[in-house]
């Protein structure tokens, strides 16, 4: 049977109805159009959507989900599929965030399938919002995305930012890439994740930009809610790609009212070449040094760069160091 919701979604009680007896569909209010289907024999519940033309996204990682496209009345339409044991109400919550992530806030959905996943972890560290550590992550970012703007044009600087993605650079230019690391202590204190987090790729020199930021007034700075606004306005004609991007870093536009805090920069952005003399971690160091280095997966490191002399990146960055407006 296929039913349309009054309400977009299901309360606890009234999942229930669908998971007993037979198959069932639920159409969610919205565009793109999007359906939840219920099959309780085999313990699934799936989402499914127009299919646009992405590949489906990979989900192998996850024992006990799915994507594919499929073939619905001649029609091909992209799916997740949750199957579930004793978790079906957190099932259905996970496809019912996709839907939303799709039709309120513009995502495509291998965006959409990426940002809820990837989030599905922190729901029970967080309400709502990014952590701490997150929010000024992204306001570093946002804060060096929106002077690429300036030095680039749109298109192409909301393309460099990689930030959002795993293993990735935050910034990825022609000739280099950038690692953009905040702090809100007086000191350059960054923490660096990870052994590969200040691995440059062969070819392209890597740079750490440092920004340091501190409580401000609604006068003297901006929150990260404003600045998220200031930057999709500049992004112009790329906003929808921006929004995407902001998607899949986490941004919610349903936390925005959390996010009221207002800050600016302590002092001017530094910039420092990560190159063999620059205090880092690598796997080749644990490899050379430690016994058995096959046996250390992963490490979580502080530096304190106060004292290194920073140094001139190339364009666009070297404009954000500078000394330009950021607030």
């Amino acid at each position: 049977m296929t039913v349309t919701a009054r309400d977009r979604h299901l309360s606890r009680d009234g999942l229930g109805d669908y998971l007993t007896g037979v198959p069932a569909t639920i159409a969610i209010p919205g565009e793109p159009a999007c359906r939840i289907e219920f099959d309780p024999l085999l313990h699934e519940i799936a989402l499914r959507t127009p299919h646009d033309g992405a590949d489906a996204p990979d989900t192998g990682q996850y024992e006990n989900v799915r994507t594919g496209i499929v073939d619905d009345a001649s029609t091909p339409w992209a799916e997740i599929v949750v199957r579930y044991t004793d978790n079906e109400y957190e099932a259905y919550l996970l496809v019912s965030d996709i839907a939303d992530l799709i039709q309120q806030d513009g995502l495509s959905f291998p965006a959409a399938v990426h940002a809820a996943l990837s989030t599905l972890g922190e729901l029970l560290a967080r309400v709502g919002a990014l952590s701490a550590e997150k929010q000024a992550g992204l306001y570093g970012e946002m804060i060096f995305l929106e002077a690429c703007i300036r030095q680039l044009g749109p298109a192409a600087a909301v393309e460099a930012w990689k930030g959002y993605a795993a293993n990735e650079h935050d910034f990825v230019f022609a000739d280099f890439t950038c690692e953009i690391k905040t702090t809100r202590t007086e000191r350059r204190k960054h923490t660096i994740s990870g052994l590969d987090q200040l691995a440059p790729v062969p070819g392209a020199p890597l740079w750490l930009i440092s920004v340091q930021l501190t409580p401000a007034t609604s006068v003297s700075g901006r929150s990260l809610a404003q600045l998220v606004d200031d930057v999709q306005d500049a992004a112009g004609p790329s906003a929808p790609s921006l929004d995407q991007a902001l998607g899949m870093a986490g941004w919610r536009e349903r936390d925005r009212p959390l996010y009221r805090e207002p800050w600016r920069l302590r002092t001017i952005p530094a910039a420092y070449s990560v190159t063999d003399d620059f205090p880092s971690l690598n796997r080749q160091m644990i490899e050379s040094a430690c016994p058995r280095p096959e046996l250390i997966v992963g490490a979580t490191y502080t530096v304190d760069l106060t004292s290194l002399t920073p140094e001139t990146p190339p364009p666009p960055a070297d404009a954000f160091i500078m000394g330009g407006s950021h607030d």
